[in-house]
């Protein structure tokens, strides 16, 4: 099962896990019109092993019906990738609506997805898996994504903490994919302004391609990308000059794009 199938690397994914290693997948999102592009573009062979589901992920309803669904069909996913994710566009903090719904979607997706299908998973079979799409911003926060760092913060935690309590009993893991050409940053008028997807982004056939490598090794901790390592290098030696070095950095070369998001 992938959320958030129908664009960007989920959209990858589930082409590369369909069309390369022949596995059935169900894909999960809220647009129909991209869902049926995706399936445009699949084979005949991988359309018969392709289904999709519609409901939104940041509503823990909507994956108690989903359950129930698959268990009358005698269905059940060996592996969830909790890819679906919103990025709001850059600016300062001013109150909790953005995060919650920032949160919904990008941390408490993973976590109904886990309260709901993790037992009854186990249960069917003997090896399951859960891969939780986080974010470089979980590594490095950055100026202006208050609400997206939080998310992908919490996700991390979530993850990292839940493999701990699983063991070797399930695969728990985490990737932390840095700027990469999709629909959540490209729709940002200030990214797309800036130029700064052109110059960062990794396409996203080529992040979903990294995260299939990581899904086959069953790796729990995985960073992807060359402006995520130099990220987490930058805030692992240097936690809070670092961070301010990057915000300097924006600041001095972007604050046309950024306006508003510095203290001045």
């Amino acid at each position: 099962m992938v959320t958030g199938a129908s664009s960007g690397i989920g959209k990858e994914l589930c082409k590369i896990l369909l069309e390369k290693y022949a596995v059935k997948v169900i894909g999960v999102g809220r647009d129909e019109m991209k869902m049926l592009s995706l399936v445009a573009e699949l084979t005949e062979t991988a359309k018969e092993n392709f289904t999709y589901r519609l409901f939104d992920v940041g509503e823990k309803e909507g994956w108690v019906r989903l359950k129930t669904e698959l268990e009358e069909s005698g269905i059940m996913p060996t592996l969830i990738v909790n890819n679906a994710g919103m990025f709001p566009r850059f600016s300062r903090f001013e109150g909790d609506e953005v995060i919650t719904k920032t949160l919904q979607v990008n941390f408490y997706s993973a976590v109904y997805a886990a309260e709901v299908f993790l037992p009854s998973m186990k249960a069917a079979n003997k090896e399951v898996g859960i891969l939780n799409v986080s974010s470089s911003a979980a590594l490095c926060p950055v100026v202006g994504t208050t609400a997206y760092s939080a998310s992908k913060c919490a996700l991390k935690g979530f993850t990292q903490a839940l493999s701990l309590e699983q063991g070797k009993a399930v695969y728990v893991g985490a990737v932390f994919p840095g700027t990469t050409a999709t629909g959540l940053f490209t729709q940002n008028e200030t990214l797309t302004k800036s130029g700064m997807i052109e110059k960062l982004a990794t396409p996203s056939y080529k992040m979903a391609k990294k995260i299939v490598k990581v899904l086959l090794r069953r790796k729990k901790y995985a960073v992807l990308g060359l402006d995520a390592k130099l990220m987490n290098f930058v805030a692992t030696v240097a936690p809070v000059k670092g961070t301010r070095m990057i915000r300097n950095i924006m600041k001095k070369f972007g604050a046309a794009y950024f306006n508003g998001v510095f203290d001045e």
